[in-house]
């Protein structure tokens, strides 16, 4: 006998539109998410992709999100590709005003890059799932 929801299913509990496995309708190739992890939101929590801000494939960093991790409604979770330039005299990003100043716009390299986004649930000190 099989116990718990399918873990391919988008919504695991028709009674509860409001969560969602998020793994199960992600489209995009840079957020990994692990099984049961659950999105909960009355708003659409189909739409999860909706809450990762600035993340561009071009910029190459992931969005990795382990196993059996809870993520709230209204949650906002920033990139790497917010990130401004800091090795000049100002952060103000000219090259996305246009009208002449996208010629100001900077290379990959002379922004600061943190690196992938990992959340994860850990147990008692073991390595997350």
């Amino acid at each position: 006998m099989n116990y718990g929801p399918n873990k391919n299913e988008k919504f695991p509990n028709k009674n509860l539109p409001n969560v969602c496995f998020i793994k199960n309708v992600i489209t995009k190739p840079n957020i990994q998410v692990g099984d049961y992890t659950y999105y909960d939101d009355v708003d659409g929590a189909d739409k999860f992709e909706e809450h990762v801000l600035y993340h561009y494939e071009f910029f190459g960093d992931k969005l990795i999100i382990g196993k059996f991790c809870q993520i709230a409604s209204g949650i906002k979770i920033i990139m790497n590709g917010a990130n401004h330039r800091m090795n000049s005299i100002t952060t103000y990003p000219f090259n996305l005003m246009g009208n002449g100043w996208e010629k100001a716009t900077p290379a990959l390299e002379d922004l600061p890059f943190k690196g992938d986004t990992v959340i994860s649930l850990s147990h008692c000190g073991r390595k997350p799932l």
